[in-house]
Order: structure tokens, then sequence, then C-alpha cells
């Protein structure tokens, strides 16, 4: 496919111009500024100012930016971004991103804003979104808004986070509030949404505050990143693990931690074929709603290696840890791969995608970026973008998707 014959919401950026920038530049890990320009500016204008005009909708007109033939594959021949949800009275769409194909409803966690005059005490709100059967022939205008509502689980999950299918529900991450520590939480998606805590402890010590999880088909287990967010934004006053990343067996109540040396370790998931664990490592955002360009915006890999004990219990840990990719803006929070083993993180940007060998392959850019999103059903992804949901259609498949 030839940049003449790609759509008019796609632009290229060349790798040569990439590399050296003629313009004057000075930025760190904060979003690039957004420049106001026609749709008919040249994609081949220098890199630092793409076209990034915006509809009433705030939709850019060209959010999708390839940096490498792989991610034409990935965006298919009309790939769309368009807005389904929104609420600006407070960030109803932060975290977790959880589809239920059954109900076709996707499940999020808010980030944390004020309750009314009654209630002056920072809260998180659990929410969820009903998508419609699509078809080709679906209604793409852009004011078409979905139905979504909030929530109330029973018993409640405090400052819930991310979250991934489990059994026949979901697992959320609870970050903990005061002297509640933090938790992995079974929730029923249907009403009146009971909860049951799976995990919160590592053998007498509180977790600090569970950010994401995700289950290993293989043997059931449940893999989790423990960042200290809820200490730094005063949730929970007292540290007591260092910041780590745990596998947790149902089937035997072990726990092990699995991965250390990560400053802040947030999103986690598996290969296609779960040869391998990518990890984010989110140190550039200090929790107090600052970037810092100093520090770790990573995502490493590290092998999944299977181990069979003297009783003959199979297990796996992490091994070789490594440096898969850096994120240029902001810091990769949710992590997701698709069948192709492309690698998906939320950014300061929008959504950042990686080849397998680890290549920025092109972005889907969203005004205020993104910190989680989902794979939905075959060429669907459900952005969270806090006070907005869109949804992206594509060629893409998310892999481990029931």
């Amino acid at each position: 496919m030839t940049p003449s014959s790609l759509p008019p919401n796609v632009q290229v950026i060349d790798p040569q111009a990439n590399a050296v920038l003629t313009t004057s530049y000075d930025r760190g890990a904060e979003e690039p500024a957004w420049y106001e320009s026609s749709s008919a500016v040249s994609a081949k204008h220098s890199p630092e100012v793409v076209n990034l005009a915006l509809s009433d909708s705030r939709v850019p007109v060209q959010p999708f930016v390839v940096y490498h033939d792989d991610f034409l594959k990935v965006l298919g021949p009309n790939p769309k971004l368009k807005l389904i949800a929104k609420n600006e009275t407070y960030p109803f769409a932060h975290e977790a991103g959880v589809w239920i194909p059954s109900t076709r409803e996707v499940f999020f966690t808010s980030n944390q804003f004020y309750g009314d005059s009654k209630h002056q005490h920072r809260q998180i709100v659990i929410s969820k979104i009903k998508l419609p059967e699509y078809s080709d022939t679906a209604d793409d205008a852009d004011d078409v808004l979905y139905e979504w509502e909030n929530i109330a689980p029973h018993p409640p999950i405090l400052s819930g986070n991310g979250g991934t299918n489990y059994e026949d529900g979901l697992l959320l991450c609870q970050q903990g509030s005061g002297l509640v520590p933090g938790a992995l939480v079974y929730m029923n998606p249907k009403p009146p949404y009971t909860t049951r805590t799976i995990l919160n402890n590592f053998y007498g010590r509180p977790f600090n505050a569970p950010n994401d999880v995700v289950v290993l088909p293989m043997d059931g287990s449940l893999w989790f990143t423990d960042p200290d967010y809820a200490q730094l934004q005063t949730l929970r006053r007292f540290q007591r693990l260092p910041n780590q990343v745990y596998c947790f067996q149902p089937k035997t109540g072990s726990v092990r931690m699995v991965a250390d040396g990560l400053t802040r370790p947030n999103g986690i998931a598996f290969s296609p074929d779960c040869s391998k664990c990518y990890v984010t490592d989110t140190e550039a955002y200090d929790g107090r709603g600052s970037n810092l360009a100093e520090a770790a915006a990573t995502i490493y890999v590290l092998d999944v290696v299977e181990q069979i004990s003297p009783s003959g219990e199979l297990s796996f840990y992490l091994a070789n840890k490594r440096v898969f990719a850096f994120a240029d803006c902001g810091a990769p929070d949710g992590i997701k791969v698709d069948l192709a083993g492309n690698v998906y993180s939320g950014c300061g940007d929008g959504v950042h995608v990686w080849n397998p060998c680890g290549t920025l392959i092109g972005k889907i850019l969203v005004p205020r970026g993104i910190a989680n999103f989902c794979f939905a059903d075959p060429g669907v992804i459900i952005l969270l973008n806090e006070s907005r949901i869109f949804e992206m259609r594509c060629a893409a498949q998310g892999a481990l998707v029931r």
C-alpha cells in the first residue's frame, strides 16, 4: 500500500525524517504539542509537526501514524476512530477495560475524583458500557454515544484499578484504602455484582496497591504488578513490600514474587504463545500528576519458563529480563498483545504499537493520552481516555481474549 492509496485518516512518517529533526525541539516525557492544521497537510512533513487537526468531538483528523509498514497490517484498509462515550464532570474511564463477550459489556474503573459537598473524599467508581452488535452497515456517526452506567459491587472494591477476565466474571485489582490492603477481587458481572477477595497479602505482609493482573492459561495462575501508587497518592499510609511482580496459584494458595528490579511495575501481558511476559515500568509517572523526563518509561520482556517440582507439580517462573521498548511520551501503562505478537500500550499521546522485535510501528493518537484499553470483537479496540471512551475499528485481534 502506497501513501497515495492510504485512507485520509492515516499519515506516514518517513523514518529518515524522524531520525534527524531540522527544527528546534526540546521536550521530555510530556505530551507533544497538538497542532491544529488542515487535513490536507502532507504526511511528509517533519514528524514533530504531525497533522492533528481536531473535529468537534476531539478526534484527530489523522489519528493513525505509521512508522513502519507492519502497522498497515494492524490498521487494515479502512481504520476508524470514533468517540462513543463522554462525561466531562469526572474522569470516569481510566483503567481496567475488561470485555465480557456474553453480555457485550466492557467494565472499567475511574480515576480518583472528589465527590459532592457531602462526600469530601476521593473515590474511584466502577462502570460498564454496552457495545452494539457490529456490522458493515453500523452507524459510524461521531455523535452516536453508547449506554454506560456506574455499578456498585458488594462488598465494595476499594480503589479499583486494572482487571482481566476470570472464571465467569472478572478479576479486579483493589489498591486498598486506609488500613484495608491491596487485593485481587473477583466480581460477578451481573447484578448485584457480588465480590469475593481472592488474595490480599504476601504471607501476612499487605500488598502495596495491585495495579494490573493477567491469567496464565496453562495453569490458571494469576500474575499481577504491585507498585506503590496508593502510598504516593495517600490512599494508604504504609508500604510493607518492595514494588514487585507476583504469581498466585488459586489451586494451592501459593504466592510467589516473580520479578523485581522495576521502579513502578504497572501493566502486564503475555505473548500469544505465553512464552514471554511483558511488564511496563511507569516510573515516569510520579503519582502526583507530573511526568519525569529522566525516569523509566520502559517495557521489559521476560521469558516464561516451565518448572516441575519433585512432587510433579507444574509451575512457571520468569527469567532473562531485558528491555523491549521505551515510550517517548508519558509512560507505557496498560499493555496488550494481538495475535500477530504486536505489543500495544497506553501512553501520553495515545496508544503506541511495537512489533515483536520491539520496533515502534505506529501510534493511535488520542488527545490527553490513554491509560488502558481492551480488545473486544475481532477488529475492535476500546480506548479509555479519562473523560471519554473511543472505539477503534481495525484489522487486529487481541490475543488471550475469550
